[in-house]
């Protein structure tokens, strides 16, 4: 919500609280004028009859003496005293606790935008950046400061018609107090290992791997101390490294939730048994080699695929292929049926493995291979074009099938054992 919008809205809180509280309170009388039956406002206080809600000067003050407290505890209250519906309680106590807090985030904000005004811009290269505008002390106040107007909020008013925050639906597997406390601590957690992040500036050293180490260690440990084991089942279900990681994989994979337990119980193991204190699973933090890493992943993998046996571990594995999810993408956007994503992926499907098969033929000679390959790009090209239309068909090729348009121009095929085809052209 931009700014401006912001502002309507609180105004428009404000002028209907105050005919709300006016007529609640017996200030304004609302009748019928004497000649044309439309609605009109008389003063109650006073005498006299002006325009259309006109105040007495009593009224006026009185109401602007409730309105203009920065007591959010009497405001609530004496708004409750004129019966007035809880939420447009709630509403006017909100923004007048945000209005206190907005002119300190206001002066922060200031601040970075005029420290901003003075870099060169043409050696800033992330100046729409979160870090990169804010230092981090300003960074962990606006942090702390959105923590204290939203409990502050709460302690008030009460969670009955309060609208969750983003991080109270994350955290949504853990009472509503108890979440509130879990994000305080976890955003706490993070703008600490952020400060540290940033006095490294780009530039690891040996001991900054133990800082971050031990900084993850005293997270892991606030949060099992906080957390029953019930609790921190759900939390390492949705919101642990290797969850991410499953997560991600599960997102264009119909999978079950039995099968997503299956697999981030086996995904898990890993992250526990070398990443053991990472939030972020940042593996430089691991010792492994990549190489070493391979082999770890290529172990849980063969795991994966006996748990949920040869089909479903091929439809697993699919699901995270970057052209197959450029195509459910384009089904989402398009509307297209499963059959139209099925019958367009089939063709991608036997393209792969045709251009697997001509590559290794050893009978057929570089020229033969190479009008082999130009055919059979042709002829998968026009069947994704009549699935998905010419328009959609080709931005599908364009975005995510490179290696169908390099077959053309001949070279060795290959196909990883993800599923992912890799076209390397011929040395002339």
């Amino acid at each position: 919500m931009n700014k401006f919008v912001k502002l309507l809205l609180v105004v428009s809180i404000a002028v209907n609280a105050c005919w709300v509280l006016g007529a609640a309170a017996g200030w304004v009388l609302f009748g019928k004028t004497a000649g044309g039956g439309r609605a009109s406002a008389n003063v109650a206080q006073g005498g006299g009859g002006g325009g259309v809600g006109e105040l007495s000067a009593g009224a006026r003050k009185e109401m602007a003496a409730v309105l203009s407290t920065s007591d959010a505890v009497a405001l609530r209250d004496r708004l409750r005293s004129l019966d007035l519906p809880d939420d447009v309680v709630r509403e006017i106590v909100s923004a007048r606790i945000t209005g206190r807090y907005e002119a300190r985030r206001r002066e922060i904000t200031e601040a970075a935008d005029k420290a901003a005004a003075q870099r060169p811009w043409w050696r800033n290269k992330n100046s729409w950046d979160w870090d990169s505008k804010y230092t981090a002390e300003q960074a962990a106040e606006l942090s702390r400061l959105w923590r204290e107007e939203r409990k502050e909020i709460t302690q008030i008013m009460g969670r009955d018609g309060e609208i969750p925050s983003q991080n109270q639906i994350i955290y949504s597997y853990l009472p509503a107090d108890k979440a509130e406390q879990f994000d305080d601590m976890q955003s706490e957690y993070y703008d600490m290992r952020r400060k540290v992040e940033r006095e490294m500036a780009g530039f690891r050293m040996p001991g900054d791997n133990a800082v971050l180490k031990l900084l993850a260690e005293e997270n892991k440990r606030d949060i099992d101390a906080m957390l029953t084991p019930d609790e921190k089942m759900a939390h390492d279900l949705r919101n642990s490294p290797a969850a991410r990681t499953v997560r991600y994989a599960f997102s264009d994979f119909n999978g079950t939730e039995e099968e997503y337990k299956t697999v981030f119980a086996l995904q898990n193991e890993l992250y526990e048994k070398y990443l053991p204190n990472s939030i972020y699973a940042n593996w430089s933090e691991s010792g492994l080699s990549a190489k070493e890493r391979e082999e770890a992943q290529k172990e849980v993998d063969a795991r994966i695929k006996e748990s949920l046996g040869d089909e479903r571990y091929a439809e697993y594995l699919r699901a995270q292929r970057q052209d197959y999810q450029s195509l459910q993408a384009a089904a989402r956007r398009f509307n297209l049926g499963a059959d139209t994503v099925a019958q367009t992926y089939q063709v991608r499907e036997y393209a792969a493995s045709e251009a697997a098969r001509i590559s290794g033929d050893a009978s057929m000679g570089a020229q033969e291979k190479n009008e082999a390959y130009a055919a059979l790009a042709r002829q998968a090209a026009g069947e994704i074009r009549a699935a998905l239309g010419d328009e959609v068909g080709d931005a599908y090729i364009n975005n995510a099938l490179q290696w169908l348009k390099k077959l053309p121009g001949g070279g060795k095929v290959e196909i990883d054992p993800k599923g992912n085809v890799k076209v390397t052209p011929a040395k002339k």
